[in-house]
């Protein structure tokens, strides 16, 4: 680790020296895909601190996920020393609105030991005002997203745009779900948004105090920010000290969820004096790759043009790989991999897959399983979602908050206690039509219509025994009650004789304890632990950091999830009209442009090596059809793609040389 007195910006290039030495006031810096955006942003810090010196406890940086927070907070470390909790405040925007809220959310009456429900718990929730409804057809996520984006753009129910039947029954549904969330003393992701915002809007003096706090503010990857987290940002800063925003409009891949492609433009409209750095020296990938992605990106005509260039070499061409159907295209991927993994003496752990859609791994997995080649799929079932782990999260959820309907009925009869879908039913007509919560109801099972004996000695029983839980975690270490939390509630011998086989039974016993362990950290490092403080941890770590790591294992990933990351070895593969760009989005100039930076991302994430597959046919609906090629692959000039009598990867003596050199390591 370096010392706080060897900071310098010396190693940095004029672009970046000029974003990090920015005085006050507000700053765009637009950093393409490789060019040092973290970089330029701790540094920064380390300048303000070190330079400036100005207090680290008054920075506030915010990035999307958890783990580019965690690595962020690491690099400024390294930079200014372990300040030991003085340091300035590195965070994503969820996690600093939950902070907020806890601290100050009372003043809207939000309490403070709030649920925070992720996509099951919401799907759950939808899926039962659906059939209350009378309306099982209907998608529970698909209306959840069309009220996501309403809250992305501060649309409330009430301001909600109805022009049809089907907009009204969004509405309805919007207004309902708000309703039930405060019942449960819950809110969604998008609501820890919307309840800072109401909070800053309805109490000033919360929101000045907030401002005193952070008057520097530094946001990454800010072209994926939506009108409600700018609007948020806005209120955090007052205009004295610096707001800098860092991203890259042409990586602004996340419209569909909410997030504005022009925000940039945006930002430099609202602020007129903001000053404007543009970072284009790229430290990861060949000029050849660079010189690709800047064709494919620079048809979009409304961005700003940054012209990578690298000092890293040509560098190999590009290669290209044609499939008669996606199993043949599939195999040939993985020939190519295993070709080029003996030859450059690479780890499985080098290659990454990128494809479009989740639909499209199949084939590369079979391909991969046959090669004997280890894999892993980013996007599989996480950590977080998996049986043992979502039952023990809504045993520690339903004890923190007994008002947690969604964990309630999860656990209720897991295991079994004899509480069939009937009584339960019982139970939840019987909560609505007197107006209570569903846990009184409960309570008072003996009195309901429809809730048999059997269910009635099964709710007292589970009552009884939550509460002599809910006791534990309040007077005894927290560990300790979660142990005995899997031990009373008999857990481990229902997750045994639920399982398919033994080896799924220990793997589920293993995740128990996985989680345990999880647990026994956040106890060691947390001055004072709390389950709420535990719950929220759990509830703000993204899925992608529940997934496996590739730990010398092919990654097989989409182009959405690999945005950030970076291999030295890249197949983008199913460069089709109709797959990327999606069919989707082939209609609207918009959603073109945002396939183009899909594809620019896919591009700049190879390092050294990058190929290009796509397949002749594919089948739809039992039917096969003829794929059309990419239009993204007629951008990139002939000269940068490799032809079949070349060798992409390297002179042949070599090539023959590296291959048995790796044939015999693998044996050796």
């Amino acid at each position: 680790m370096s010392s706080p007195e060897s900071f310098s910006t010396a190693s940095l290039n004029r672009e970046q020296r000029q974003a990090v030495v920015h005085k006050t006031g507000p700053q765009a810096v637009f950093a393409g895909a490789g060019t040092g955006k973290t970089r330029v942003i701790t540094t920064r810090i380390a300048h303000l601190v070190k330079v400036r010196q100005v207090p680290a406890t008054s920075i506030l940086a915010v990035t999307f996920t958890n783990k580019a927070a965690r690595e962020m907070r690491e690099r400024v470390t390294q930079l200014i020393g372990n300040m030991h909790g003085k340091g300035p405040t590195v965070s994503t925007f969820h996690s600093l609105c939950v902070h907020i809220l806890r601290q100050d959310g009372e003043a809207i009456d939000l309490p403070s030991h709030f649920s925070i429900y992720g996509e099951p718990d919401q799907r759950s929730l939808m899926r039962s005002m659906l059939t209350e409804a009378g309306t099982d057809d209907s998608s529970p996520a698909e209306i959840l997203a069309e009220i996501s984006l309403a809250k992305n753009r501060l649309q409330t129910p009430e301001t909600f745009p109805v022009t049809d039947a089907k907009s009204q029954f969004i509405q309805d549904l919007y207004a309902r779900y708000q309703k039930l969330l405060a019942s449960m003393d819950a809110v969604d992701f998008d609501d820890l948004l919307l309840h800072t915002i109401r909070l800053f809007s309805l109490h000033g003096h919360v929101k000045v105090g907030w401002q005193r706090r952070y008057p520097h503010i530094l946001v990454d990857e800010f072209q994926d920010t939506n009108t409600a987290q700018y609007k948020l940002l806005t209120q955090l800063w007052d205009g004295n000290g610096s707001l800098t925003v860092v991203g890259d409009d042409d990586q602004a891949i996340y419209t569909w969820r909410g997030a504005e492609a022009d925000m940039f433009r945006r930002f430099t409209d609202d602020y007129k004096d903001a000053r404007t750095v543009i970072l284009s020296q790229n430290y990861r990938s060949t000029s050849t790759i660079l010189d690709a992605a800047g064709e494919v990106i620079g048809q979009i005509k409304e961005r700003v043009a940054k012209n990578l260039w690298s000092e890293l070499g040509q560098g190999r061409k590009i290669g290209q790989i044609i499939g008669s159907d996606p199993d043949d295209e599939a195999k040939q991927v993985v020939e190519s991999l295993n070709l080029a993994r003996y030859a450059g003496a690479a780890s499985p752990g080098d290659f990454a897959i990128l494809i479009r859609t989740n639909l499209q791994s199949r084939p590369f997995e079979a391909a991969l399983r046959e090669a004997r080649l280890p894999y892993v799929v980013v996007g599989a079932t996480g950590f977080f979602d998996r049986t043992e782990i979502r039952d023990l999260t809504s045993y520690l959820r339903f004890l923190q908050n007994e008002n947690d309907e969604a964990a309630l009925r999860r656990i209720l009869n897991t295991p079994r206690r004899g509480i069939g879908a009937a009584s339960l039913a019982a139970a939840a007509r019987f909560s609505t039509d007197q107006g209570i919560g569903l846990l009184d109801a409960l309570d008072q099972a003996s009195r309901i219509d429809g809730v048999s004996t059997g269910a009635v000695t099964g709710i007292r029983q589970f009552i009884d025994m939550t509460a002599e839980l809910r006791f534990a975690f309040a007077h005894n270490d927290l560990v300790e009650a979660l142990e005995q939390t899997i031990r009373v509630t008999g857990l481990e011998a229902h997750w045994t004789d639920t399982s398919d086989h033994p080896r799924q039974a220990e793997a589920r016993l293993n995740g128990a304890r996985e989680l345990v362990g999880m647990l026994s950290r956040y106890v060691t490092r947390e001055l004072d632990p709390t389950l709420t403080g535990f719950l929220t941890l759990l509830s703000l770590l993204d899925r992608m950091e529940d997934e496996e790591k590739a730990d010398g294992r092919v990654t097989i990933i989409t182009l959405h999830a690999a945005k950030g990351l970076e291999y030295k070895n890249v197949y983008l593969a199913g460069m089709e009209e109709g797959l990327l760009p999606h069919s989707r989005n082939l209609e609207e100039d918009g959603k073109i442009a945002e396939e183009r930076r899909l594809a620019y991302v896919g591009i700049t994430r190879a390092r050294q090596r990058l190929t290009l597959s796509r397949a002749i046919t594919r089948k739809r609906y039992g039917e096969k059809f003829d794929c059309t090629p990419s239009r993204f692959l007629a951008d990139i000039p002939p000269s940068l793609l490799a032809t079949e009598e070349e060798e992409p990867e390297g002179p042949e003596e070599e090539l023959a040389k590296n291959f048995f050199a790796g044939i015999k390591d693998m044996f050796d």
